[in-house]
């Protein structure tokens, strides 16, 4: 590889990490939405709530994006990510290291929490219409308890890819006016 040559991630990491980031946006989307709609005991007699249709959906979603994660870090594990270019400084890639591990640690955790959350509820898991077997019996304050530790780990989670995508676009950007330059040599 010359010196002018950009290492690169391989296609499998590639399509996991775009189908990775296209599921966790949409779920972000819908997680922010469906937790406004009405329950069904604050509708008024006769109308049906449209709720538990989008709470199912986030879970498969969320099962589905579970399955892939997993897959990604094995394939991680298993396939060597590219080095950051020496035209990043030290502490950038210090940092990105670390949101890195943050983001994989948040990956890790919303599915878990949001299953859990999910065990403890009086309703079944389904994963796309498939009732998955229960592994604890219904109980309100664990599910509170799971209910929160998601909530609460969404909006860092949130923060995580505004900052991992802010400093995507900054590399982006620092990338195509270097290249310029050296096309200009």
């Amino acid at each position: 590889m010359t010196s002018n040559a950009i290492a690169k991630y391989d296609r499998v990491q590639i399509i996991l990490h775009w189908l990775i980031a296209a599921i966790i946006l949409v779920m972000i989307a819908l997680g922010l939405y469906m937790v406004e709609l009405p329950k069904q005991s604050e509708l008024p007699p006769g109308e049906e709530s449209v709720r538990a249709f989008y709470f199912l959906m986030h879970k498969s979603l969320g099962i589905t994006a579970a399955l892939l994660i997993l897959i990604r870090i094995i394939w991680r594990l298993t396939h060597k990510a590219p080095a950051l270019p020496n035209t990043i400084s030290k502490w950038q890639q210090r940092a990105a290291g670390a949101v890195q591990g943050l983001l994989y640690t948040a990956m890790i955790g919303m599915p878990l929490t949001g299953y859990f959350q999910s065990m403890y509820s009086k309703y079944d898991t389904k994963f796309w219409g498939i009732v998955l077997p229960r592994v604890a019996e219904a109980d309100d304050a664990m599910r509170d308890k799971f209910s929160e530790i998601h909530e609460i780990l969404a909006f860092i989670f949130i923060a995580i890819i505004l900052l991992h995508i802010a400093a995507a676009i900054k590399h982006y950007f620092e990338g195509s006016s270097i290249s310029k330059r050296m096309s200009l040599k």
